[in-house]
């Protein structure tokens, strides 16, 4: 768990010391993995997040002092065996919708969300993950996952998810380039797409603004 920073002031009438951020705070959400990934590395280099020590809630002891990517260990079954595993490509989160490709499914971590998929894939490396040889997918900390065969992992389903068609994510795509905008982003009221599928645009909407509910 990361370390509790001290509360108070300083000694005597000494000015109180420069209070530390809070973990994972950025001044807003990551813009992609790559991102949440760097920041996981620096507080583990500053000692906010220590070798081998899990973020909150997450149950994994993997370490985070290392990669992307992430070695598998021995014993590792499934489509990870023996692979080096890399994060889900920005795609999947709602800032990374603006340049992502549009799949038949697709899936975007929520806000407040984007930074799991490090913990995640590392703690699937590190074995922790449970395989599902019917499902081809990994759960961990009530999330699933896929590997590629080039090692690149990629999120499926679970907490902190939502599952997109193509019509839902190409919304998300336009209103992600419009800074959540939809009046500034023509095609919502152009292409036929989104014309006769007004509830891919709200479900869009409501997932850019942080109010969705699976």
């Amino acid at each position: 768990m990361p370390r509790s920073r001290p509360h108070g002031g300083g000694n005597g009438g000494d000015p109180p010391p420069p209070r530390r951020p809070r973990p994972g705070a950025t001044g807003g959400d990551p813009d992609n993995i790559a991102a949440a990934q760097a920041r996981t590395q620096n507080r583990s280099e500053d000692g906010r997040l220590g070798r081998g020590t899990a973020r909150p809630g997450s149950g994994s002891s993997a370490d985070s002092s290392s990669g992307p990517p992430w070695p598998t260990a021995d014993g590792v079954a499934g489509s990870a065996r023996g692979r080096d595993l890399n994060p889900p490509h920005q795609r999947h989160t709602i800032a990374g919708s603006r340049s992502g490709m549009i799949d038949q499914e697709n899936t975007v971590y929520l806000r407040g969300y984007e930074s799991v998929a490090a913990t995640d894939v590392q703690a699937i490396a590190a074995g922790e993950g449970t395989w599902n040889p019917t499902s081809q997918r990994y759960e961990i900390n009530g999330r699933s996952y896929g590997v590629e065969p080039s090692g690149r992992v990629f999120p499926d389903s679970g907490d902190g998810m939502v599952k997109l068609d193509r019509n839902e994510y190409a919304a998300l795509k336009e209103i992600a380039r419009a800074g959540g905008d939809a009046s500034a982003a023509p095609q919502l009221t152009r292409n036929p797409r989104f014309t006769a599928n007004p509830e891919a645009v709200a479900k869009a909407q409501a997932i850019y603004d942080g109010t969705y509910e699976p």
